[in-house]
């Protein structure tokens, strides 16, 4: 038979963490979690009448187990140890006095020692959740999570989930990032009584939310720990954090307000920058006062780099260019600090500052990312000869880098160069053949040059290879619909299919319904209506001022002589497209076909007019480069 369990208690303490990385970032909030089991001594309960045997070994166990008791209090663990040691001598089957042994060895720090005794218990009684939880404390303690929560887990079941070793166990899963499991550990639990514990207990729940991406929920707890401790500048920090998270700016304006006041804490100050910022309220008194403060100091360098970090977060540019160039004239031989000055100088238009501290930035050492941005700078300037030479230059540095010698080519694209644009992006190819960035490109090209029929493959490729196959595949519905030949099949099966496992991607529906409408119309097959339909309403649920989409079931309609439907679409087309030289065109014939005489002359005038200023095929191909342009530079990585 077991000796009586040790009741326990468990002890969580939760901090918070707050930290600023890397250049573009923002302040994040996290929730860091530590824990400590204290196990307290069960008092024996002594029987008036006859005891049996095992009575009266508790009744043994009861006198050495209170004086050792009582050397813990005292925080005299070496005294506990040799009461317990001696007890044992005798009485070496005894695990309440052996789980007790362990525990007063990990309170004098001998780690090893506690181990040996709660490993001694267990391989008696596998089930000593005890020493289960015991022995998972010391291994999370030494760095060994994973073990800590297998044996945790183990306890809990053996304990039937004792709320406090559950606790317990959740406080590791979080930090194991298993958050799910953590929350299932946790369900039902109630929070301790007392007061430093609910707030701990809280807190914790707010980390397991956050991990689950649920920001509300974290803010929704830590709301509450705040209720129980108003007063607590910590506390109102990290609730600060968590409703900023929860995109909540303004409360989390209103608790840092006070916290930077009093203090003028760098940290509560950029927390309240930031509040205020995104509630898009005045922050430059908070910015001036920061910056203020950092002046002349050791920290000024590091200060000024992340106030920089966070403005550019933000998209202020304008407003980032201050710190960024004080934190050049502290660190002047930084050329980290010149590239991040001249980034924000160029995202900021202010091309001759930023060509200027770019150039020198490379007088203290050339690097691929400030050549890539001289290239961005000399073609902001219209200094194309020499944007090209610094793209060239960055490829010489790294020349197995694929965004580089994409940088490169879309130069080239830029100026229609197209015969050097190839050539790059061939290159590239040849060294990144799954690059759907490169495929796209090399796609795109193809139809610049007017060989639509073979762009569609190579595009439906990048397709195949993106994260975003929508992208590329767009700009082949576009291609397959300015075509008079009628559509790829490939295409049509390709886009239908990407349509049929995205029911919301309003475009893809567009496409595979115009698509197949176009095929269908010149085969004067009608058998597909019905998914036509369905595919072009639904396309007009998601984005019902699209004005191709009403254009297309226009012309639908009139194929079916369906003419109150014709007209109502068609008038639609016109209304959201009213440079629409064919859908005035058509409208007009609806009309004329219904017996509206005057509205069919009105709309051949509009059409007319519409085709007197319908763009020339360059103007055309002008428009479709410059979205070509700003869709792969959105979709590649930036600096």
């Amino acid at each position: 038979m077991l000796g009586r369990q040790l009741l326990c208690t468990i002890a969580l303490r939760v901090g918070e963490l707050t930290n600023v990385t890397g250049y573009g970032v923002f302040w994040r909030w996290t929730i860091a979690v530590s824990a400590s089991l204290v196990f307290c001594f069960a008092s024996l309960c002594g029987r008036t009448q006859q005891p049996s045997p095992a009575q009266k070994n508790e009744q043994q166990a009861a006198g050495p187990l209170r004086a050792a008791q009582s050397a813990l209090k005292q925080g005299d663990p070496d005294d506990a140890i040799r009461i317990l040691s001696e007890y044992l001598q005798t009485h070496q089957q005894d695990s309440s006095a052996r789980v007790a042994l362990g525990q007063a060895y990990a309170m004098a720090g001998q780690t090893n020692r506690a181990e040996e005794e709660f490993q001694t218990v267990l391989k008696a009684a596998p089930e000593n959740y005890v020493a289960l939880a015991a022995l998972g404390e010391i291994y999370n303690r030494g760095g060994q999570p994973k073990l800590a929560e297998a044996l945790l887990g183990r306890a809990v079941k053996a304990s039937h989930g004792l709320p406090q070793i559950r606790i317990e166990w959740a406080v590791i899963l979080a930090h194991l990032h298993e958050y799910k499991k953590a929350q299932s550990a946790l369900s039902g639990v109630l929070p301790p009584t007392d007061r430093e514990e609910q707030i701990r207990f809280l807190r914790l729940k707010a980390s397991v939310a956050l991990g689950l991406g649920d920001a509300k929920a974290a803010s929704f707890e830590m709301e509450k720990a705040l209720s129980l401790k108003p007063d607590d500048a910590g506390l109102m920090m990290a609730t600060a954090a968590a409703e900023l998270q929860a995109r909540n700016s303004k409360r989390a304006a209103e608790l840092t307000k006070p916290a930077f006041a009093n203090k003028r804490d760098s940290a509560a100050g950029m927390l309240l920058l930031e509040a205020q910022i995104e509630a898009n309220e005045d922050f430059r008194p908070t910015l001036e006062s920061l910056r203020a403060s950092a002046m002349n100091t050791p920290d000024e360098l590091a200060v000024r780099q992340h106030l920089a970090q966070l403005l550019v977060s933000h998209g202020k540019y304008a407003e980032s260019v201050e710190d960024f160039q004080r934190a050049a004239d502290i660190g002047p031989n930084r050329g980290d600090l010149l590239f991040n000055l001249a980034l924000a100088q160029f995202n900021a238009g202010r091309l001759d500052d930023a060509l200027r501290s770019a150039e020198k930035g490379k007088d203290l050492g050339d690097t691929t990312d400030l050549e890539d941005l001289l290239g961005d700078i000399q073609e902001a300037r219209g200094e194309n000869l020499a944007a090209v030479k610094s793209y060239q230059a960055a490829v010489a540095l790294a020349p197995n880098e694929e965004k580089y010698r994409l940088s490169l080519a879309l130069e080239f694209i830029r100026h229609k160069s197209f015969d050097a644009a190839k050539v790059a992006l061939q290159q590239a190819e040849e060294l990144h053949p799954d690059s759907w960035r490169v495929k796209f490109s090399l796609g795109m090209l193809e139809y610049f040059e007017g060989r639509g029929e073979k762009a569609s493959p190579i595009l439906l490729q990048a397709a195949n290879l993106s994260p975003e196959p929508a992208v590329a595949l767009k700009y082949v519905g576009d291609i397959q619909m300015d075509r008079a030949a009628e559509p790829d099949p490939n295409v049509i099966s390709q886009l239908c299919r990407y349509a049929d496992l995205h029911p919301k991607e309003a475009a893809m529906q567009y496409y595979c319904g115009a698509l197949l409408f176009r095929r269908d119309y010149t085969a004067e097959d009608k058998t597909n209506v019905p998914d036509i339909l369905r595919r072009l309403n639904t396309a007009l649920k998601e984005l019902p001022n699209d004005a191709p989409a009403h254009c297309q079931l226009g012309r639908l309609y009139r194929w079916l002589e369906k003419w109150p439907e014709a007209v109502r679409e068609s008038e639609s087309c016109v209304r959201l497209a009213p440079d629409s030289a064919q859908g005035h065109y058509r409208l007009a014939q609806i009309y004329q076909h219904e017996g509206h005489t005057a509205r069919a002359k009105e709309e051949m005038n509009l059409y007319e007019a519409a085709s007197k200023r319908v763009a020339d095929e360059n103007a055309r191909r002008d428009e479709t480069i410059k979205a070509f342009l700003f869709t792969i530079q959105k979709e590649t990585p930036s600096r």
